[in-house]
């Protein structure tokens, strides 16, 4: 029993020093000038639940890392923080991006310097003024038509790797 936890916890250490050297900001690219330079930083909103929000704050911004095709934060914690994209459920052709505890929704890939979703529904990343006070960040859906709300603007996740 006590070898089981010594290993785990070696296991848990490698990972955490392993992401460190790999940590990045999620950065916005977009040509609206409101939502280009942003970077996506996690907005408590329950516990062990956060909206991915835009920051202009290097600081407030989450660090994060690829474990296999997971997206997690590292919130300097042994708890896993991943990204969740909400489901295709209520045909308005965005949903929300989740920050929570656990290891999130797996798929995601660097394409062309960009943070993509690799699933057929995923069509790319909306920022948008809502519910926070600053932009927050949202997924769009493949086989939705919509009008995008003048406050939103398509944009591109780039990594932007933090210097150790």
């Amino acid at each position: 029993m006590l070898f089981t936890k010594i290993a785990l916890s070696l296991a848990s250490l490698a990972a955490r020093v392993a992401a460190a050297q790999d940590e990045f900001h999620l950065k916005t690219v977009s040509s609206s000038a409101s939502k280009n330079n942003l970077y996506v930083e996690a907005y408590h909103t329950g516990a062990g639940m956060a909206d991915a929000v835009l920051t202009t704050s290097t600081s407030a911004a989450g660090k994060f890392y690829l474990n296999e095709t997971y997206l997690q934060m590292d919130i300097g914690q042994e708890i896993t923080y991943g990204f969740e994209v909400g489901g295709a459920t209520n045909y308005a052709g965005w949903e929300f991006v989740e920050v929570n505890g656990g290891q999130g929704v797996s798929g995601f890939v660097v394409e062309d310097n960009h943070v993509v979703w690799n699933e057929t529904q995923f069509t790319g990343w909306l920022a948008c003024d809502w519910w926070h006070g600053a932009p927050q960040l949202f997924w769009t859906v493949a086989y939705e038509n919509f009008t995008r709300p003048s406050s939103c603007s398509p944009v591109h996740l780039t990594q932007e790797f933090i210097s150790s």
